[in-house]
C-alpha cells in the first residue's frame, strides 16, 4: 500500500471514530432524557419533511418542461403539507414518527447485518452485526408496542441505536487502525 494511501486511510478513521463518539453522546444524553429525545426526533424529521418539499417543488418548476412535472409537483406540495401538519401537532407526529422510524431501525438492522458479512473477514466485523441484531429487535418492539408508549419509546430505543451504532463505528476503525500500524 503506498504512503499517500495509508495517511488517507489513518486521517478518515479519526473522523470515523469521531462520528462513533458522537454517536455514543447523543445516544446517552437521549436515554437520558427519551421524552425531550422523542420530541426531538418528531421535530427534526418534520422540518425535514418541509425541507424536501420545497427542494421538490423547486426541482419540479426547474424541470417543468421534462415529463413527470405534475407528479413531482404534488408529491412536494404532499411533503410541504405533512411537514406544516406535523409542526403544528407534535403528538400526532410522535405517533406518526414512531410507526415510521420503527420500520427505518428495523431496515437500518437488516442493512447493517448484510454490510456485516459483506466485511466479514474484517477484525471486529461482529460489532456491526451485533449492531444490526440491536436494531432489528428494536425496529420489532417499536412496531410490536405502537402507539403505546410512542412517547418514549421513539427517543429510547433512537438513543439505543445510537448507543450500538457508534460503538460499532468506533470498533471497526480502531481495528483497521491497528492493522494499519503494523505496516
Amino acid at each position: 500500500m503506498k504512503t499517500e494511501t495509508i495517511d488517507e486511510v489513518r486521517q478518515n478513521l479519526g473522523w470515523f471514530i469521531a462520528l462513533g463518539i458522537l454517536m455514543i453522546v447523543l445516544g446517552i444524553a437521549a436515554i437520558v432524557e427519551p421524552f425531550f429525545a422523542t420530541i426531538a426526533v418528531a421535530r427534526v424529521f418534520s422540518w425535514v419533511f418541509l425541507f424536501a418539499g420545497i427542494i421538490r417543488i423547486i426541482h419540479a418548476v426547474q424541470s417543468r418542461r421534462q415529463r413527470g412535472f405534475w407528479p413531482k409537483l404534488l408529491i412536494g406540495i404532499l411533503y410541504v403539507i405533512t411537514g406544516i401538519l406535523l409542526l403544528g401537532n407534535v403528538f400526532a407526529a410522535v405517533l406518526t414518527l414512531t410507526l415510521a422510524c420503527g420500520g427505518v431501525i428495523l431496515a437500518q438492522g437488516i442493512l447493517e447485518v448484510i454490510a456485516a458479512f459483506k466485511v466479514r473477514p474484517e477484525p471486529n466485523w461482529g460489532w456491526m452485526l451485533f449492531s444490526g441484531i440491536i436494531a432489528i429487535i428494536l425496529g420489532i418492539l417499536i412496531l410490536y408496542r405502537w402507539p403505546f408508549n410512542a412517547i418514549w419509546l421513539l427517543g429510547m430505543f433512537t438513543a439505543v441505536s445510537f448507543v450500538f451504532t457508534g460503538t460499532w463505528m468506533i470498533m471497526l476503525p480502531w481495528a483497521i487502525r491497528n492493522h494499519l500500524s503494523r505496516i
